[in-house]
């Protein structure tokens, strides 16, 4: 009896572990595939990075929030067009990012990518003296997108 309940709950955790594995496996595709669309766009892309820690404070949450504010009002074309993506990025995680825009705190990115490289980046870390000062904080935050973005010819 003992060996036969030993049995059913062997089976049971290993079916478990089986089923935990492909869940992981499964949300790690579509997250990859997601950050595979979102990047590959087939042409320029402008990307807006939110670099944070692991432990995020008020400060940063409001960071992120003014960045999504900004974009979804100021930018919202460009968004829903792809020419803009915008990434939360545990810089803590993602060391080779990290690395690559020499981050150590947190700390708002603007990219150019083509073909889903990042070919220039500007890392804007006056954000954090700008915080309470949002007119300040957007017009930094724009000017560093808007310097990406293509040159419209004027109207003639």
């Amino acid at each position: 009896m003992i060996k036969k309940t030993q049995h059913i709950i062997k089976n049971l955790l290993l079916i478990f572990v089986l089923i935990s594995i492909g869940f992981a496996l499964g949300k790690y595709s579509v997250t990859k595939q997601i950050i595979q669309e979102k990047t590959n766009t087939g042409g320029d892309a402008i990307h807006v990075y939110y670099m944070h820690a692991a432990f995020r404070c008020v400060t940063c949450n409001t960071i992120e929030k003014m960045t999504k504010e900004l974009l979804n009002s100021k930018f919202a074309d460009g968004l829903k067009s792809g020419e803009i993506i915008f990434s939360t990025v545990n810089f803590q995680e993602n060391e080779k990012l990290a690395r690559q825009f020499e981050v150590i705190s947190s700390c708002v990115v603007v990219a150019k990518e083509k073909d889903g490289n990042i070919i220039e980046y500007k890392r804007l870390d006056e954000v954090w003296t700008l915080l309470d000062k949002p007119a300040e904080f957007n017009a930094y935050l724009s000017k560093a997108i808007q310097s990406f973005l293509p040159k419209q010819e004027d109207a003639k």
